[in-house]
């Protein structure tokens, strides 16, 4: 029995993903740096429930391909070439840009947790469903009557 209540995750660092928090250069050669905020879940043995809690590991970013804000991936590199002590890991990829969210399953861009094109789809909704017929309401009966039958006449013609 562990002398806390919470125990640590038994899933290792070899591969994780985060977000990048910062971005720095380090060293006399200016090795490009990203400090990348990962999740992992603790388990407190008392409660019965999992935790998540932020860790920060600094990668290095050879290539620049993320900014800050980026969710990436990072791989632990061996201890031969880490350029620092405290650099454990280096930045494989960006798997979601910051601020340019699409699914990946259906290629549809995303605005908090709606597709873009329903947002458009409600717009117009709206503006057919509320706003057109606020515009009769305002009108007199027989402006309305008039409107009326010539929507009728539409109708018909385009049937026929």
């Amino acid at each position: 029995m562990p002398k806390t209540s919470v125990w640590k995750s038994r899933v290792g660092t070899q591969i994780l993903m985060g977000k990048i928090t910062d971005i720095t250069q380090i060293g006399i050669d200016r090795i490009p740096c990203a400090q990348v905020r990962c999740q992992m879940n603790e388990f407190n043995i008392y409660l019965k429930k999992y935790f998540a809690r932020s860790f920060d590991f600094w990668a290095l970013d050879r290539t620049l391909v993320g900014n800050i804000g980026d969710t990436v991936l990072i791989k632990q590199i061996d201890g031969s070439s880490r350029p620092k002590a405290n650099v454990s890991h280096m930045v494989d990829r960006v798997v979601f840009k910051f601020g340019n969210v699409v699914d990946p399953v259906t290629g549809r861009k995303i605005f908090n947790d709606t597709f873009a094109d329903e947002i458009d789809l409600k717009k117009v909704l709206v503006e057919e469903v509320v706003d057109k017929p606020l515009e009769e309401e305002s009108m007199l009966f027989e402006e309305r009557r008039a409107l009326q039958i010539r929507r009728l006449e539409q109708e018909k013609e385009a049937n026929v």
